[in-house]
Parts: structure tokens; sequence; C-alpha cells
């Protein structure tokens, strides 16, 4: 893809898959609907600060305002609709082979993070989660980092050009999906700077971002039925 003349090119990282336009115009309307709407039930986690959530379900943060369901009505059935509308993304991704066969995920993670937010500074997910790391982007355009933990693979970067320090850097736009496993996941942190966002020198538009990360908790090995997209999603219930 491309703004205002800047090629944005995807870095060659070992298990770094990235799809621009991914999601539909429908998918990404209707999950910025769910979005707006909040969280549906009493089992879903809303906070305003860093996702610091350890169990499955779907998590909210980051949101600068009383966001959607008011817990003083008490508790629902009502289960939260944002799994179902990731499955069939999640069923393409398969199809491409992107995605390992009859993996599933049992946590989702709903970032906002407003124009002008704090950064997220260098990590690499903690190992309390399995291998693959599927994040989902809406609204404004942001630049994730890439720095190998390795001080071994800083070497090879500059024998490419690059210099000591200098980051792999990735425009996450809307509608896209990146994936993370193998070398990428565990051998790389990853970080986004405090915007405005800038790429090869030329400022990216700025706005709200949310971004919506699918996890899985590392415990016994869980596999979903080949061919059932129902089971690309995990409940809490059937995940222990």
């Amino acid at each position: 893809m491309a703004a205002q003349g800047v090629v944005f090119a995807t870095p060659h990282i070992p298990g770094l898959s990235y799809f621009p336009e991914f999601l539909s115009e429908e998918e990404l309307d209707l999950l910025s609907a769910v979005i707006e709407a909040g969280p549906r039930d009493a089992s879903e986690t809303l906070s305003t600060g860093r996702p610091l959530a350890a169990t499955p379900g779907v998590h909210w943060h980051g949101f600068p305002r009383p966001h959607g369901w008011d817990r003083s009505c008490g508790d629902t059935t009502e289960e939260s609709p944002l799994p179902r509308l990731v499955v069939g993304a999640l069923a393409r991704l398969q199809q491409r082979g992107a995605l390992p066969e009859g993996y599933a995920f049992d946590q989702a993670i709903v970032n906002c993070y407003p124009e002008g937010a704090e950064g997220i500074p260098m990590h690499v997910d903690r190992a309390t989660f399995d291998d693959v790391i599927v994040g989902f982007s809406l609204g404004a355009p942001a630049v994730i980092d890439f720095e190998p933990l390795d001080a071994r693979k800083a070497v090879d970067l500059r024998e490419v050009g690059l210099s000591s320090g200098t980051p792999l850097s990735l425009v996450l736009e809307e509608r896209s999906v990146y994936i993370f496993s193998g070398e990428v996941r565990w051998q790389w942190k990853h970080g986004i700077r405090q915007g405005p966002h800038r790429y090869n020198g030329v400022e990216l538009p700025g706005g709200q971002r949310i971004s919506v990360t699918l996890r899985r908790m590392k415990r016994q090995e869980r596999r979903s039925e080949p061919g059932d997209p129902d089971t690309l999603w995990l409940e809490e219930s059937r995940a222990e």
C-alpha cells in the first residue's frame, strides 16, 4: 500500500505476516458498531489503562469515556458478538495457510488509542500466551516497530544497511490484519511510538485507532475441529 507517494513495505521477519485491506467494508462497519456499543455482560472486563488481562474472554482497555454496558443493571446472558464477527476473517486466514490448521483463540483485547495517546514500549508478549497472535486495526494508521532481542541480529541488520538501534517498521492500516508466530513472536520486541506517526519521513493521518488482538492462553494443547468455523474461537467453558 501507499500514501502520498510512500510505499508501505512489510519487514522480512520470520513469522510475521501482514495483510492490508483484509477486512471487508461490511466487516469493518459491523466490528466498529460492536466496539462502539462496548461490553455486553459482566464477563467482559473494562479498564481505562494498559491491558493486563491474563484470562480468557473479551477485555476492553483505554476507552476515554464510560463505555457500553451499564453494570449497575445486573448480569445478562447475552454473549459478546465480537468473537462471532472475526470468525469469518480467521477462516480466510486459515484458508490462506496463514493460521495453523485447528488453531483457535480464547481471548480478545480491544484497545482504544485516542489521537496523541502514549505509545506502547518495546516488549515481547508474555509467555502465558501461546505462539500465534492476530491483530486487526481500525481507524487511524500507526507505525509498529520491531527490534531483535539477540544483539547478533542487530549486526545482521547493520549488514543490510540499517544502523544500530534502528528498528524495522510496519504501518498498521485500517482493515489490516497482522500475525505474529515463531521467531517474531518470541525473539523480537515490538512497540508503537507516541504519535504523530511517520513512515519514511512522511507524517501519517492522525486520529483515534482501535486494535483487536486475539490470543490464546497457554495450557494443555487445544485444537479446534478442522473445517468448523465456530471452533476458531474457544468459549471460556470449553477452554478449561
